[in-house]
């Protein structure tokens, strides 16, 4: 399926970069749980992408409802 929307091209690419990010923390939590003492820097500097990328992820969500939303007020 190839959508040319750059919107929705967006939110794939960040979607992705979401799932990377969590798949970090779950790598970080395990090597913890394994014993392994890894740098607590490096899991606020995850949690803090992960901020991030929702954030952008949520800004592009907007800019996709809103052709909709003006299509539907003025519509009324």
């Amino acid at each position: 399926m190839s959508n040319q929307n750059p919107v929705l091209q967006n939110l794939r690419h960040l979607n992705q970069k979401f799932d990377d990010i969590g798949n970090q923390l779950n790598d970080f939590n395990r090597r913890q749980a394994d014993g392994e003492m890894p740098d607590p820097a490096q899991f606020v500097d995850l949690l803090q992408k992960q901020s991030v990328t929702r954030t952008a992820m949520t800004a592009q969500f907007n800019l996709l409802q809103k052709p909709l939303k003006t299509v539907l007020n003025e519509s009324k």
